[in-house]
């Protein structure tokens, strides 16, 4: 009796346990399901404000910002195309000269097998059962016995050897062929992405024409600065009360790496943060670093892309959400290597150093915000 009714406690215990389980697991998946329901909000958010913003261009920044992008889209053609071309040239290189050492291997082998037969005929020519007769000596005609068996087995493996190598050039051959085509091909494509850009080129330059004809005087320039940071406020703002109330899965928070940053490309620091700007009017809110063309531009810290497009007056722009109100800004790039929703990591590349925007110099300009507010790069990245 008393068993039975440690079994019916165990058994309660058991259910409650289970249902407990049950509730914590329902309690996760509700947890689940509304921080995907927001991040899914904020993304729908975030794309109709890029309409709207795209929506602002006029008809010259519209054909600045094609121009631009297609600049962008082929100079990441070129990259790629220039990676595949040096991979195809290191296993071209590798295949001829595994061919050559196939060659060689099978040179010897057709020399040592030719002495082998040479050898063989020369034994052939006396009867070796009569050379074995004749050996009185047990041990004489022992040695006799096993040199003979010897010399056929290295024979016969020689032969095999010799084939073996015989398919593996086979085998090389095509591959060779293939990769030889594949070299052809991707030179050919660079040369015609090469002619695309020149046209893009082309292109940007006209359009940028017309636009600085528009723009006569000073008051005019200044006006369309101001615009264009007015347009890029609301874009920040706007982000960071998308991302107010959403956590970072970074297990080392921003604030932490203050002073530990590594900077997003090596360059001279040519405009820094806080000093005045266009004759004395606006302040830099970020800092420009000068670097070569299509130098490659590093994620300072893991996040999730925000905004990866053309923007009026920052040219391609990539912004990068660290959690908890950071964000990063990256603009002017040449070219964009990830796009939005991607999760990144300290050191992935995200684009490339270029003039977009309308900028005469390559160079990067780069921003740190909190909570939309700007902060000096300099304070947070590594010094020297």
């Amino acid at each position: 009796m008393l068993g039975a009714y440690h079994l019916i406690l165990w058994f309660l215990a058991s259910a409650l346990l289970l249902s407990h389980g049950t509730f914590v697991y329902a309690d996760e998946e509700k947890v689940a399901r509304e921080k995907l329901s927001a991040l899914n909000a904020q993304r729908q958010s975030l794309q109709k404000l890029t309409k709207k913003f795209k929506a602002d261009r006029s008809d010259l920044q519209n054909q600045l910002s094609k121009a631009e992008t297609a600049i962008g889209n082929i100079n990441r053609e070129i990259r790629q195309i220039r990676a595949q071309l040096t991979q195809q040239k290191k296993r071209f290189d590798q295949l001829q000269k595994q061919k050559k050492d196939l060659e060689q291997k099978k040179s010897q082998q057709q020399q040592l097998i030719s002495k082998q037969i040479r050898a063989a005929y020369q034994l052939g020519q006396q009867n070796k059962l009569k050379i074995l007769l004749n050996q009185e000596n047990p041990d004489e005609l022992s040695r006799m016995l096993a040199y003979y068996d010897y010399f056929n087995k290295a024979r016969s493996q020689e032969i095999q050897h010799y084939v073996a190598t015989i398919k593996e050039l086979q085998k090389i051959e095509p591959v060779i062929a293939e990769t030889t085509k594949a070299l052809t091909d991707s030179q050919r494509q660079l040369k015609a992405e090469h002619e695309a850009l020149l046209a893009s080129k082309d292109q940007r330059k006209k359009s940028l024409t017309k636009i600085n004809a528009r723009l006569q005087n000073h008051q005019q320039r200044l006006k369309q600065i101001n615009a264009d940071r007015t347009r890029l406020e609301q874009l920040l703002e706007a982000m960071a009360e998308s991302l107010a109330n959403l956590s970072s899965p970074n297990n080392k928070p921003f604030k932490a790496m203050k002073g530990k940053l590594p900077w997003p490309v090596k360059g001279s620091l040519e405009h820094r943060y806080g000093t005045w700007r266009t004759g004395g009017k606006l302040r830099w809110q970020g800092i420009i670093l000068g670097a070569s063309e299509g130098s490659s531009i590093k994620a300072i810290h893991p996040g999730r892309v925000l905004f990866a497009d053309w923007f009026r007056g920052s040219g391609l722009l990539v912004i990068i959400d660290h959690g908890d109100g950071y964000m990063s800004l990256y603009a002017h790039n040449q070219s964009l290597m990830t796009a939005p929703g991607d999760w990144i990591n300290t050191g992935d590349t995200i684009a490339t150093v270029g003039n977009s925007g309308g900028r005469q110099k390559a160079g990067l300009y780069f921003e740190i915000r909190h909570n939309g507010r700007p902060s000096n790069p300099q304070h947070w990245c590594k010094r020297g």
